[in-house]
């Protein structure tokens, strides 16, 4: 009896141990798929980027070291709220380029603080050329990056071009109220 016991307790801990092992294998695995080879290019410099339309767990994933440490005008955040719910958002950008680098992680901020929902913006991620391998940002006329657009009913409302004019609250709130807001190329 004794030796049944022990049997069924090693069998028990092995299938603990393999399942544990089996989980985190998989995570590992899934951190490491989710950004498929297809969208991983090279900068002029060898450095890989993302190229190709991205989702935001992507673009963290692969922007996880870039700083974080922007702090949101909360009374801009409480004016953008209820004004950003039904517009759409295109955002291109280079995962190679310091401006996106240092104006995306505040955009993204801003964004999940006034729980925008993120997985309805389209993000586009070009190279030092401007282009994807699809030539998806055609369709944008894009100047510079990052390029944040604003739609209403597939309206462009306006657009951020490579750094805010005020600040990104303020450029947002601008540009949701209609009121006369010029991009740095205007």
């Amino acid at each position: 009896m004794k030796i049944k016991l022990f049997f069924i307790f090693f069998l028990t801990l092995t299938q603990i141990s393999c399942d544990s092992n089996l989980t985190q294998k998989k995570s590992v695995y899934l951190k490491k798929k989710q950004i498929p080879d297809s969208l991983k290019g090279k900068d002029l410099e060898g450095n890989e980027i993302l190229l190709g339309e991205i989702n935001i767990d992507q673009l963290k994933e692969y922007t996880k070291d870039w700083s974080e440490s922007y702090n949101p005008n909360s009374d801009l955040l409480t004016k953008i709220k209820p004004l950003i719910k039904k517009i759409d958002i295109v955002l291109i950008m280079g995962t190679w380029c310091e401006d996106s680098e240092r104006e995306i992680p505040g955009f993204i901020k801003i964004l999940e603080s006034i729980n925008y929902d993120t997985t309805k913006m389209r993000i586009i991620a070009v190279d030092e050329d401007k282009t994807t391998p699809n030539l998806i940002e055609k369709d944008y006329e894009l100047i510079n990056i990052p390029t944040i657009i604003f739609y209403d009913n597939e309206n462009e409302i306006n657009r951020i071009v490579e750094f805010p004019i005020k600040s990104i609250e303020e450029d947002i709130l601008d540009i949701l109220n209609g009121s006369e807001y010029k991009h740095a190329y205007y």
